[in-house]
């Protein structure tokens, strides 16, 4: 008697099954790419701050130097002088004297720097270009963007005290020590500061550093 073979039919998937599969698999790969989009967005945050402190350690460096190295040129009114907006020093270099200025333009915090100079005319030149930041602004370096402001303080020798230096704004030091102070015409005679303190206000708070001036 013949066998007859039994025919079942072959196992697979129902459409509802590889709908319900595929939609899951949408919805797994909709999640790895959101979690790898913020992994590299927290990446290029993370490096643009670290960019940003390096460029900030690096400027506050130079500024520092420049601080250490200020002599008083008798080409500026003071050693130390700042109209709310540009910070101008005379320092000392191995070949003369270079007029600096940090300056804050445009929310863009710069340095600029002359020649080095051993003719006091030069100096002055120099001084007098200055005072027009547009026919210098093509050779300042941008120090770092996005700041909001720039102070200058300068510490009274003769208000020190337990609690530390008493910090004038520089602009007021400024005025202060060109009103005379008797009927004869007198002014005051200005006392060199012992420090400076600068104080940057950036998007991630305020910034102040402080460096003790050397005598001039």
């Amino acid at each position: 008697m013949a066998a007859h073979a039994t025919h079942r039919p072959a196992a697979g998937f129902t459409l509802v099954e590889v709908l319900v599969a595929l939609v899951i698999m949408a919805i797994l790969s909709a999640m790895a790419f959101r979690g790898i989009d913020a992994v590299m967005r927290a990446k290029d945050t993370a490096l643009a701050a670290t960019d940003r402190t390096l460029k900030l350690n690096t400027g506050m460096s130079q500024f520092e130097y420049d601080v250490s190295q200020i002599v008083d040129s008798k080409v500026l009114p003071q050693a130390v002088m700042f109209d709310g907006a540009t910070l101008r020093v005379a320092r000392r270099t191995h070949e003369g004297i270079q007029l600096v200025l940090w300056t804050l333009q445009d929310r863009r915090w710069q340095r600029w720097a002359s020649g080095s100079y051993i003719h006091m005319s030069e100096l002055t030149d120099a001084w007098m270009r200055t005072q027009q930041w547009d026919a210098i602004s093509g050779n300042a370096v941008t120090v770092l963007d996005n700041v909001d402001s720039f102070q200058v303080y300068l510490c009274n020798p003769a208000a020190v005290n337990i609690n530390g230096c008493s910090w004038n704004n520089v602009q007021s030091t400024q005025g202060a020590q060109a009103q005379p102070v008797q009927p004869g015409g007198a002014k005051v005679v200005p006392v060199q500061p012992s420090a400076i303190r600068i104080s940057l206000k950036l998007p991630e708070g305020e910034l102040t550093r402080e460096r003790e001036l050397p005598r001039w």
